[in-house]
């Protein structure tokens, strides 16, 4: 094990300066931050489109948990915001063939159902992420 604080005047053998750092792999990144990120960044959205207070009211409290779950990574709030999710996603699906059925959609309409569905892709990461990473501990 070798290091010296000199970068510029000895070799520094890199691995043992970043040993005790937690690397975070690739497949966490997938099932903890994507899904709270993807409903973070649908709020921002939503907030930029028309700003009003009562918006910034709805949106914050909607982000806040996310933000909780984020950091503390909670089973319980994962589920929970994951099932509001999933049954808020398919509301807005139900709306979206409600519409095409009245002939009431335009083309935009499938771009609206591809974030629909993503976001039901993502809601059900909320529910099943987490457990996958409670078996790994085991």
């Amino acid at each position: 094990m070798r290091f010296n604080y000199c970068i510029y005047c000895y070799n520094v053998d890199v691995s043992t300066k970043f040993s005790g750092m937690k690397t975070i792999n690739s497949s966490k990144i997938w099932r903890l931050i994507l899904p709270s990120m993807f409903f973070i960044a649908i709020a921002v959205v939503y907030v930029l489109e028309f700003p009003i207070l009562s918006r910034y009211m709805i949106v914050g409290s909607i982000v806040l948990p996310i933000l909780v779950n984020l950091f503390l990574q909670n089973i319980i709030i994962s589920r929970v915001l994951g099932v509001i999710f999933l049954l808020g996603s398919y509301y807005m699906m139900l709306a979206v063939i409600s519409d095409v059925v009245n002939r009431k959609a335009s083309f935009g309409y499938i771009f609206g159902a591809l974030i629909i569905l993503f976001s039901v892709a993502m809601a059900a990461l909320l529910i099943v992420g987490y457990n996958k990473n409670r078996t790994n501990k085991r």
